[in-house]
């Protein structure tokens, strides 16, 4: 299981919940059995997912020491909650949908399993995707601590999938997306507990780099909102000294005649992208941020195109 895919529409990823981390681990692992692709195999609010508490172990528990009976304390709690959890999702033409997350949930003690199923009105934001979605594997959240953690996580890969590399909030805007509006009156414990625990907590254990810079008030003391700026950590020898993504330094490979030559073919281009010069830069500066692993001809990685350094 821990290769497997999780994916999800966009308008799920950017919806409104409560979940403890124990929670949104165990549906997880559930979404990720399924077949999202638009002709996979149809599912109902009948289709039954299984978890095991060996399966949670090895997901998310791997490198932690954890007591045995607390994990399997822990997942029970996490199914009795699943059940109430509401999702609120904003849709088209001012409409709000509201709706349980889960139709059913079965905890067996005895065998160390929950079996739970989806309601029907989740999934069409988990079936037959075809554009707007968002995937990551397991193992690429498997050692973060906190809900919040994987919440940022889930939207820094939508919106680099959007080819957005950075995201302006105002502070209440923020609360919303992270789904802490009620909570957190004070400006520091938002920044102690949610953003800054986040942020620490991806840079350390996941493949993207992520740094904040907060914005003051025009008047008076305290802050208005911040700017999160993020890339994948295969870009780092390509930052600037503040650790965010330089442009330039993008920039100047992109205009590397080398780099156009060696790269031409990428499988990423379009057809646009492969016959001109200015679709071709334009249109790898998004692949080189999206996609920085997939520049991986020998002796031929990203940074052999920067300018040579003198000394």
């Amino acid at each position: 299981m821990e290769n497997n895919l999780v994916v999800q529409s966009n308008d799920l990823i950017l919806a409104t919940y409560t979940m403890q981390k124990t929670d949104k681990e165990l549906i997880l692992a559930c979404i990720s059995q399924i077949d999202s692709r638009p002709d996979a195999p149809q599912v109902t609010q009948d289709t039954e997912y299984k978890v095991s508490v060996d399966d949670m172990k090895s997901l998310f528990f791997g490198k932690k020491s954890k007591n045995e009976q607390n994990i399997y304390r822990d997942i029970e709690s996490a199914s009795k909650r699943l059940y109430d959890v509401d999702i609120v999702m904003n849709l088209p033409e001012n409409k709000t949908l509201q709706t349980r997350l889960v139709s059913s949930i079965i905890y067996d003690p005895d065998n160390g399993e929950v079996v739970l199923s989806f309601a029907s009105k989740i999934l069409p934001y988990l079936t037959q995707l075809k554009a707007n979605f968002t995937k990551y594997r397991l193992l690429e959240i498997g050692e973060l601590s906190s809900i919040h953690s994987i919440r940022m996580y889930e939207l820094i890969v939508m919106w680099v999938n959007q080819f957005q590399y950075s995201k302006e909030f105002s502070l209440e805007e923020l609360k919303y997306v992270m789904n802490v509006k009620n909570k957190y009156k004070q400006f520091g414990q938002l920044k102690d507990n949610v953003i800054e625990k986040a942020i620490n907590d991806i840079n350390e254990n996941t493949n993207y780099r992520v740094s904040v810079e907060y914005k003051k008030k025009a008047r008076g003391k305290g802050y208005k909102g911040l700017i999160l700026k993020f890339h994948k950590k295969t870009l780092d020898k390509l930052t600037n000294k503040d650790d965010t993504l330089s442009p330039s330094a993008i920039q100047s490979i992109v205009d590397n005649v080398q780099f156009m030559n060696d790269y031409n073919n990428h499988p990423s281009l379009s057809y646009d992208g492969r016959m001109h010069t200015d679709a071709f830069k334009r249109e790898m500066i998004n692949i080189i941020q999206r996609e920085p692993e997939s520049f991986n001809k020998l002796n031929k990685g990203l940074e052999s195109y920067l300018p040579k350094v003198k000394h």
